[in-house]
């Protein structure tokens, strides 16, 4: 919820139907640490990825009367966020003639909660489930990302990632086959893998 007890998909609604700008800010200032976050999982350039931010908000401005019904809003604003950074970039790597910034890289884990896994006794239980989410590949990370760190639905998903659903579910539960052989590797055949995995990953 958000101000005014309303949620964010009412300001988004008061947006695309009235153009309301402060609507628009309230959506803003709702998902700009999201959007940051997932940016920086990608390519650690903070100025890059506020840009990107920058542009998808002004094109949403831009483009408001053309934008048909959407049915949910997180899965929305990380698709077109998404496709904004990966044009941003290639722009970028063709201006300075280097190579094309590979799309396939994610990072599950960034250096500052690498470092808060070490903490408390719960440091064994916080470094497995690291040592599971690495032994993934980079687009099994982000879709496990999306889905139970920002609960974005596996249509949504496939949308922002251009796969199909049912491919979404397959590399979820190849993704989930892993971790758990990962996690019984070292906690034995009694770890709860739901617990484990359904745990906040950081304090």
């Amino acid at each position: 919820m958000m101000s005014d007890g309303k949620s964010p998909i009412d300001f988004w609604n008061k947006f695309i139907l009235d153009g309301n700008l402060e609507a628009l800010s309230q959506i803003y200032f709702k998902y700009y640490d999201l959007l940051f976050d997932y940016g920086q999982r990608h390519i650690f350039d903070r100025q890059l990825v506020e840009d990107v931010i920058q542009d998808v908000f002004i094109n949403l401005i831009d483009t408001r009367k053309s934008i048909g019904i959407v049915r949910n809003l997180n899965g929305y604003l990380f698709s077109t966020f998404r496709r904004q950074l990966f044009l941003n970039v290639n722009k970028q790597k063709k201006s300075i003639l280097t190579e094309k910034f590979p799309e396939e890289h994610f990072e599950y884990f960034k250096s500052q909660e690498q470092d808060i896994l070490q903490n408390e006794n719960k440091e064994q239980l916080y470094s497995t489930v690291q040592h599971c989410i690495e032994k993934l590949s980079d687009k099994q990370r982000e879709i496990i990302f999306l889905r139970f760190e920002r609960e974005i639905s596996y249509e949504e998903i496939a949308l922002t990632l251009n796969i199909s659903v049912d491919s979404c579910y397959k590399s979820t539960y190849r993704s989930i086959k892993i971790i758990r052989s990962e996690v019984e590797k070292v906690l034995g055949k009694q770890a709860n893998i739901i617990l484990l995995f359904l745990c906040r990953l950081y304090p």
